[in-house]
């Protein structure tokens, strides 16, 4: 696994993205980073920010606290409701697209990028209920991408796995705009979920490995 340094980094979402801007092909949405001490200026950030908008806790997971928000009325309420998770909040301008997750891993002293996942939400976005819940999303494994399209993603994750000096197994999570496919990134989880039904483990048998033999070669290059 990683390191407490690089888990805590990747813990926190606008740290994160401040380290992997400027990687050749990763965009990042425009966000507003809050800080609970502080005085909130709810008509400014609506003002800075394009509708609708993500309200999530800045350290966090599984979209515990995350809100969608459409209307500067419901800015307010969805600011305080992530501030009772964390004491920073971001609040983040939506992207629109299809929203995917890739395994990434040194094996062997060599990284290697597993197939990616779609993820189609019944729900308005892959909330907590969406996550855990079963039926309410449909996960596609390996996802249509064009081949060309996946050498780009390859080398962007790749990237991200290096500069943020991740080891042994991460997923991360990123959404491809509209009709450019515009590599927009949004997390990197250093704990992915490990059970049969988690997305990692589909990763590793649509790409055609045991997945024993997978995690074996894993700990071995631990």
């Amino acid at each position: 696994t990683c390191d407490a340094t690089t888990s805590a980094i990747s813990m926190n979402k606008a740290y994160t993205k401040s380290i992997v801007n400027g990687i050749k092909g990763l965009h990042c949405a425009r966000s507003i980073q809050l800080h609970k001490k502080d005085f909130h200026d709810i008509a400014a950030i609506g003002a800075a920010l394009k509708f609708p908008l993500f309200v999530k806790p800045n350290n966090g997971g599984s979209s515990v606290g995350m809100s969608k928000v459409y209307k500067i009325t419901g800015l307010s309420e969805a600011i305080n409701k992530a501030f009772k998770e964390d004491d920073q909040v971001l609040v983040e301008q939506f992207i629109e697209g299809r929203e995917f997750s890739i395994g990434v891993a040194r094996i062997n002293g060599h990284i290697q990028v597993l197939p990616a996942t779609e993820i189609k939400s019944t729900k308005d976005f892959f909330d907590y209920e969406a996550k855990y819940t079963p039926g309410a999303s449909e996960e596609i494994t390996p996802a249509d991408i064009p081949d060309e399209k996946m050498g780009e993603i390859v080398e962007i994750v790749t990237q991200v796995y290096m500069r943020l000096n991740c080891r042994g197994m991460v997923r991360i999570d990123f959404i491809l705009l509209g009709a450019t496919s515009y590599f927009y990134f949004i997390e990197v989880n250093t704990t992915p979920g490990q059970s049969a039904a988690s997305l990692i483990p589909q990763q590793v048998r649509a790409a055609g490995m045991n997945v024993g033999e997978f995690y074996g070669a894993l700990i071995e290059g631990a």
